[in-house]
C-alpha cells in the first residue's frame, strides 16, 4: 500500500522540543503581562503555527500553565539536587535544601508568582496538579531529608509539612511585601530549621 503524501511523524525528542518552545514563548508572555495574556491564538502567532497545532500538544491553557509548573519545579528541584552533591551529613543535607528552595523562589519572583499565585486557575486543576507524583517528588524530597534527622517516624509528615509551609511563607513575604524591613531570609529559614529539628 502506497504512503499518503504528508507531514511524517515527529518523533518523541521532536514533540517534546516544540512543547518546550510553546512553554518558552507561554512563560515570555506571562512575564511580561501576567498569564491572562496568554492564549491559544496568541502562542501559535508567536510560535509560528495554526491554534490547532498548540491543541495538538496542549489540551488548552491550563494545561500550558501546569507545564509550566512542573518545568519550573524541575528547575527548582535541580539546583537543590546539585547542591546536597556536595553536602555532607544529615543535617546540613537539610540545611542545604532548605535554604537553596527559599532562595530559589526569592531568586526567581516570577516563577514563585507563576506556582504559587497564578489566578483563573480552578481549585480542581490546583488539586490535580499538586496531586501528581512527579509534582509531590518535588516536597518528598524534604520528607526524605527529614527523616534522615528525625528519629521518631511519627513527625516526619509534620514536620515536613511545616518546613515547607514556612519556607514559601518566607518566598511569599519577600517577593510580595518587599518593602517591608524583613529579616535576612537565610536567618529566618535558619530559625525555621532550628524549630524543626531542635
Amino acid at each position: 500500500m502506497a504512503r499518503t503524501a504528508g507531514r511524517p511523524t515527529r518523533s518523541k525528542a521532536e514533540i517534546q522540543e516544540f512543547r518546550s518552545k510553546i512553554g518558552k514563548h507561554a512563560l515570555e508572555i506571562y512575564r511580561a503581562e501576567g498569564f491572562g495574556a496568554v492564549s491559544i491564538r496568541r502562542l501559535a502567532k508567536e510560535v509560528g503555527c495554526a491554534p490547532m497545532t498548540i491543541y495538538a500538544h496542549f489540551e488548552g491553557k491550563t494545561d500550558i500553565l501546569r507545564y509550566l509548573w512542573a518545568d519550573v519545579l524541575r528547575d527548582m528541584s535541580r539546583d537543590i539536587e546539585t547542591k546536597l552533591k556536595s553536602v555532607v551529613g544529615p543535617r546540613e543535607r537539610l540545611r542545604s535544601a532548605a535554604q537553596t528552595f527559599v532562595n530559589y523562589w526569592i531568586d526567581h519572583p516570577d516563577h514563585f508568582r507563576l506556582v504559587f499565585m497564578s489566578t483563573n486557575v480552578t481549585r480542581a486543576d490546583v488539586s490535580a496538579f499538586v496531586m501528581d507524583e512527579e509534582t509531590l517528588a518535588h516536597f518528598r524530597m524534604f520528607s526524605s531529608l527529614i527523616k534522615e534527622v528525625l528519629l521518631e517516624d511519627h513527625e516526619v509528615k509534620m514536620s515536613t509539612d511545616t518546613l515547607i509551609s514556612g519556607m514559601i511563607g518566607i518566598a511569599l513575604c519577600v517577593n510580595t511585601i518587599p518593602d517591608y524591613p524583613w529579616a535576612d531570609a537565610t536567618s529566618m529559614t535558619e530559625q525555621l530549621l532550628t524549630s524543626i529539628i531542635e
